[in-house]
């Protein structure tokens, strides 16, 4: 099985292309683009968590227990 990306130019053609592959019965899944401000607060908000880290405030989990959760 492969996946494809398709990236319509504007709203219009995505309900489009949407539509076809309802009626084809093809799983779709969207993702919205996000915007720059939303990526540079996710890297805010990373780097805060950093600082609290360094400064002893928060601990972290290891990956082994991260996976377990899943």
């Amino acid at each position: 099985m492969e996946t494809i990306i398709v990236k319509p130019k504007d709203a219009e053609q995505a309900k489009e292309i949407l539509g076809l592959l309802r009626r084809m019965k093809v799983k779709a899944e969207v993702y919205p683009d996000r915007t720059k401000e939303q990526i540079l607060d996710s890297i805010e908000q990373g780097a805060k968590e950093v600082a609290e880290y360094l400064k002893g405030k928060r601990k972290l989990r290891n990956a082994k227990d991260f996976l377990n959760e899943l």
